[in-house]
């Protein structure tokens, strides 16, 4: 709780507007920065959510500072890939990254990035297409985000015109 003290000029009955904190009062706790109704980063503004999958994005965002800065739409053809290394599976817009157009199921397939003004090229393994529709950015890093057409489905109108979604 804090209380204040008004200052009134010499002669006058009307406060300034000048307020000094009484200095005995308990200090004011600031609100946490993830309380605020409103989140800037840069030229895009994002609301806080009521949704849960809004919720998620913003803490992926938040985790990697990374956001989204155009959205491409849906991708027409998501090819599900497994790394050889790591056995990591990804995804990637089959139009744009893979280097042959049909490949078959457990062969080797050359994916292709551009992250930015630079091409990175790496080999994978091709595990299938995704049945499922997929929407993609481009973030302010110049990496690709991919999302599923359900997570999507979980999200409000006004997430996804922070999203940058024409919907």
């Amino acid at each position: 709780m804090s209380s204040e003290t008004k200052v009134y000029a010499v002669g006058s009955s009307e406060p300034d507007d000048i307020i000094i904190p009484d200095i005995n009062a308990e200090p004011k706790l600031h609100t946490k920065y993830e309380e605020y109704s409103f989140h800037r980063y840069g030229d895009v503004t994002f609301q806080k959510s009521t949704s849960k999958n809004m919720d998620k994005l913003w803490a992926h965002f938040y985790k990697h500072e990374n956001y989204p800065e155009y959205y491409l739409g849906i991708a027409k053809r998501v090819a599900i890939c497994k790394c050889p290394t790591s056995g990591k599976e990804e995804l990637f817009n089959g139009n744009r990254c893979l280097s042959i157009e049909n490949p078959k199921i457990y062969s080797a397939v050359t994916v292709t990035v551009k992250i930015k003004t630079r091409v990175y090229t790496r080999d994978f393994i091709f595990l299938g297409w995704a049945k499922t529709p997929f929407h993609e950015w481009i973030m302010r890093k110049g990496t690709n985000l991919m999302i599923e057409q359900k997570f999507i489905d979980g999200l409000l109108p006004e997430d996804k015109r922070y999203l940058k979604m024409n919907c």
